[in-house]
């Protein structure tokens, strides 16, 4: 008889969206934050749960939501929400967005047409005390193929090349992982963008591997191998490694002071040596520094305890050998 209190789901998007409006007026209103907090609390209950007998509860709060804009709403206030509401709020979003109704994915459809939403979580790390939730939020989205498409040709993803070098460690590090999801979960999208964009794609790239710190130098080579030897994205594998520029900077990278940015520029520079097509240009480079790549490879990380490496490595200085000598 005194129970608590089972909200339906059209009560909790009703509610939580009339106090967030409220908050909108007066941020230091504590009465609607702590409304807000509950009602993301029972929303995030009710979409996790799990439980079959819940779907259709959850595909009517997913209805009411996205026809009252709460989905827009959350990331407008979540900057302004105490840290427990916002990771509530963040979960609420993802599960809402992540939803199909009767087979549609409803909020994705608006959201792929609303742009400024899309670029608002994306600038969330500019925001120090929100940029991990917006991270986790972006990453989530990625796994839809449409959505990911949006996130990838938008103009704010090039930012990503300024976030992966921001000064604060962690959202660095969360902008990086980011931007691997955006660009290894659909591997055919990220490939068609890549075409698409190689030119500017590879000069932010360059740019990155040139000037970024360590960490984010180490990982960004690391990604690059990575979808340079994936299949998916033979053909921008082709102009990269056509381009003496590229080569002369995997060149100097082999001889970085760090060994983990040697050993991942190392896994690049193979691929122009083994490409059969060699252009003429990448040819002659090879050639002309022959000798002082083999006298380099034959002493280069002869410890590793890897024998792929070492197998490749090997490969690698017969290849070497095999090409003429410079006129």
């Amino acid at each position: 008889m005194f129970g608590k209190k089972v909200r339906t789901p059209e009560e909790l998007v009703t509610k939580s969206h009339a106090a967030l409006e409220r908050l909108r007026v007066d941020r230091t209103s504590a009465k609607d934050v702590e409304s807000v907090s509950k009602y993301f609390g029972e929303m995030r209950a009710l979409l996790l749960s799990g439980d079959a007998s819940a779907q259709q509860a959850c595909e009517t709060l997913v209805v009411k939501a996205n026809a009252c804009g709460l989905v827009a709403q959350i990331v407008s206030h979540l900057p302004h929400l105490p840290f427990e509401t916002r990771k509530d709020a963040a979960t609420v979003f993802n599960c809402i967005v992540r939803t199909s109704v009767r087979g549609h994915d409803v909020v994705v459809e608006d959201l792929s047409e609303n742009p400024e939403v899309l670029e608002a979580i994306a600038r969330g790390y500019e925001n120090s005390d929100v940029a991990l939730t917006f991270g986790a939020m972006l990453r989530d989205m990625c796994r839809n193929e449409t959505l990911v498409r949006k996130i990838l040709y938008g103009e704010n993803f090039w930012k990503m090349f300024e976030y992966m070098q921001l000064e604060t460690f962690e959202i660095a590090s969360d902008a990086m992982a980011t931007f691997r999801e955006a660009l290894t979960r659909h591997k055919d999208v990220a490939a068609e963008f890549l075409n698409a964009n190689y030119e500017r794609f590879v000069k932010a790239y360059t740019d990155l591997l040139e000037k970024g710190n360590y960490v984010t130098r180490r990982q960004a080579l690391k990604l690059l191998g990575e979808l340079l030897l994936d299949s998916a994205n033979v053909t921008v594998m082709l102009k990269y490694v056509a381009e003496v520029e590229n080569l002369c900077l995997m060149m100097n990278l082999m001889r970085d002071e760090s060994k983990s940015i040697q050993f991942e520029a190392f896994h690049i520079f193979k691929v122009f040596v083994a490409n059969p097509d060699k252009p003429a240009s990448v040819a002659m480079i090879l050639s002309k520094n022959k000798a002082k790549l083999i006298t380099y490879l034959e002493d280069f990380q002869t410890t590793r305890e890897d024998e792929s490496f070492q197998s490749e490595r090997s490969m690698l200085l017969s290849l070497l050998a095999e090409l003429p000598d410079p006129e």
